[in-house]
């Protein structure tokens, strides 16, 4: 029997690749970066062509930073961005670039949703409240509309998961529940097609992948790609899940209670849920949890820390730079810079919507923006902001779970939200709930290697696999002396995206 697991995250702006021991630590790992197309303004596109290559590459780099004998690797899961979309001919062949899961266009296509099926009944089926026409469902009848000649020829609507695995060799398109879940098309309560989704708008469910549990062994390495890659010619291909939900259960979210909050390039806070419940205001997704089959209360935050990423880029060229000298990442450097201003960013308040708002404001129109500067404003007052205004975002979507009937005790945190000490303590400080933090922060690449180890019997169960494999390293305990300010501090972020809502900005 080998050793080690393979996970490879597969993300929006790169992929990672992990080497992992049974037990769930970091061997080896590689990351590449791939592009993202920006054709119109709220479109966002993305071409297999720059993906798989990174893919293969990393996996092979990992392998080698590893120094293990390859022989010893024993399966493969993979972690995959969700809703979206890639429509193929019959010989399995792109049609057009991938749209990616960021991309607005579908939102023009809600009302035709709408006049078929209530956003009550749609959201009863699907988990799905609508919001603004991200996920995958809006972007086939887009399609339909403006490109019919693609739509004609498409035999198969593709999930990254089920695209990427048939790169990686596998024969059939097979996906997990989680990537299913983000086209719309779900009875998530029965973790099956919903028929009369598919009836509604004309869909065929033989041109959707198969759904299979996560962890289920699909495939083998054949030949080719173990030489563009490094794994062993016949090493096990298993399907993985979305990528936040390996997230999930790479942070050990498996029954139900379990919360787990992902802040990445996409943020989203997860409460495992034994029963389907809803969102009396139809505000969070409701998904099949990957493996145990219960479900996933989710809120989420379509920028989340790319709005750190973009401060970043933008506006810090200074501390980029004496990155470079100093040998220092730049994010710590702003992290020094942070620490200058209080709670509260002396009243400066971030609007983290550079991509529109997710639920619980599902609002594609809203835009960031600093509100409250003076002339007395500095440097670190407008970097607190963004830092904090993502965590308000974020505190949204606690607040809103909270209303819908879930309880939560502790918060795993994962994601580069993860990475900072500052900005986890500031999460505790701004939640009001104890953070764990784990041994790995690459949490996608562990879910996706432990389904993996649950295809390959390495673990009886999901649960033995997170007992096993998933290990807390630090926890941060609330401040309660700083619950007012930033209360104070979130009301006005509150009132300030009300006000510009309401005044008809967005």
């Amino acid at each position: 029997m080998g050793k080690y697991l393979v996970g490879i995250d597969e993300g929006t702006t790169g992929c990672k690749t992990c080497i992992f021991d049974i037990e769930g630590h970091v061997i080896g790992s590689d990351y590449r970066e791939y592009p993202c197309y920006y054709p119109k303004p709220g479109w966002v596109e993305q071409l297999a062509e720059d993906i798989t290559p990174a893919l293969f590459d990393s996996c092979k780099a990992a392998i080698a930073n590893a120094k293990i004998d390859p022989k010893e690797i024993i399966a493969v899961g993979l972690s995959s961005q969700g809703s979206v979309t890639g429509p193929v001919d019959k010989n399995g062949k792109l049609l057009r670039s991938f749209i990616g899961w960021q991309d607005l266009r579908g939102q023009e296509m809600k009302e035709e949703i709408e006049s078929k099926i209530s956003q009550e009944e749609f959201y009863k089926i699907t988990g799905d409240p609508t919001p603004g026409g991200i996920f995958s469902l809006y972007k086939y009848l887009w399609i339909r509309k403006h490109q019919p000649d693609i739509y004609e020829k498409t035999a198969m609507w593709t999930t990254h998961q089920d695209y990427f695995l048939r790169e990686f060799g596998v024969q059939d398109y097979w996906t997990d529940l989680s990537s299913s879940s983000r086209a719309s098309l779900m009875d998530v309560d029965k973790h099956v097609y919903s028929k009369k989704i598919m009836d509604l708008f004309d869909l065929d469910v033989n041109q959707h992948p198969k759904l299979a549990d996560g962890g289920q062994p699909v495939g083998k390495v054949p030949k080719h790609v173990a030489e563009k890659t490094g794994l062993p010619e016949g090493t096990l291909l298993c399907v993985g899940a979305h990528d936040q939900n390996c997230s999930t259960f790479g942070c050990g979210a498996v029954k139900g209670g379990d919360c787990a909050m992902v802040l990445g390039t996409f943020g989203s806070c997860f409460v495992v849920s034994d029963n389907p419940i809803r969102d009396p205001n139809r505000r969070l997704v409701v998904k099949g949890n990957v493996g145990p089959k219960n479900w996933t209360i989710e809120g989420f935050a379509v920028a989340a820390a790319s709005s750190f990423r973009w401060y970043r880029d933008t506006f810090c060229e200074l501390e980029k730079a004496a990155g470079r000298v100093l040998g220092k990442d730049p994010y710590v450097l702003i992290d020094e810079e942070i620490e200058k201003a209080p709670a509260g960013a002396h009243g400066v308040t971030f609007l983290s919507y550079l991509q529109g708002a997710g639920g619980p404001r599902a609002n594609s129109r809203a835009k960031g923006g600093f509100v409250g500067m003076t002339l007395g404003t500095t440097e670190a007052d407008m970097a607190r902001a963004v830092m904090e205004g993502i965590c308000y975002e974020m505190r949204d979507i606690i607040e809103a779970q909270k209303r819908a009937g879930t309880k939560i005790e502790v918060i795993r945190l994962t994601g580069g939200g993860a990475k900072s000490p500052l900005w986890v303590q500031m999460q505790a400080d701004i939640y009001q709930y104890p953070i764990h933090v784990l041994q790995t922060h690459e949490t996608g690449c562990l879910g996706a290697a432990l389904y993996a180890g649950v295809g390959a019997k390495l673990y009886q169960n999901y649960q033995e696999a997170v007992d096993v494999a998933v290990h807390v390293s630090r926890e941060f305990t609330p401040n309660t002396k700083l619950r007012d300010p930033y209360d104070e501090a979130y009301g006005r972020f509150v009132n300030t995206y009300q006000a510009l809502t309401t005044g008809g900005v967005f």
